[in-house]
């Protein structure tokens, strides 16, 4: 079992490889986040495209907080919290990616649906990280 934690943590780890360790803290990155959903929502609402893609990409781009997310969950629950991060990551990170995607291709009917879905994986993740494991 301790095997599949630690092999696990380490997979979790990479897979925020591709952003940048910033002097952020978790919940600093959060509110960039909310801002970045925020002005998608306007750029969709505006029928400002650059808008939308902007805030995706910053979405898709995020800083990931310093000394990464784990150290804000409490170390008894963090297993739990990677075994459902993949798929959170692939609903949100990968989701502002495919907005961008159908607005590049003038599907934007698509893209708003994907960002809905999007911001639903949003929402879910904060349940899981607030309710039920209890970030400090």
């Amino acid at each position: 079992m301790r095997k599949i934690a630690v092999f696990s943590l380490l997979m979790f780890a990479l897979s925020f490889s591709h952003e940048v360790e910033s002097e952020l803290n978790f919940k600093q990155v959060m509110q960039l986040v909310n801002q970045s959903a925020t002005k998608m929502l306007q750029g969709f609402l505006l029928g400002n495209d650059a808008m939308v893609l902007e805030g995706a990409r910053e979405i898709a781009e995020h800083p990931v907080p310093k000394g990464g997310p784990l150290r804000y969950i409490d170390p008894s629950k963090r297993e739990e919290f990677m075994r459902f991060m993949p798929a959170f990551e692939k609903q949100v990170h990968g989701g502002a990616e495919e907005v961008m995607k159908f607005l590049r291709e003038g599907k934007r009917d698509q893209a708003f649906k994907t960002y809905t879905n999007m911001l639903q994986g949003c929402i879910a993740c904060h349940e899981l990280f607030r309710d039920r494991i209890g970030g400090r």
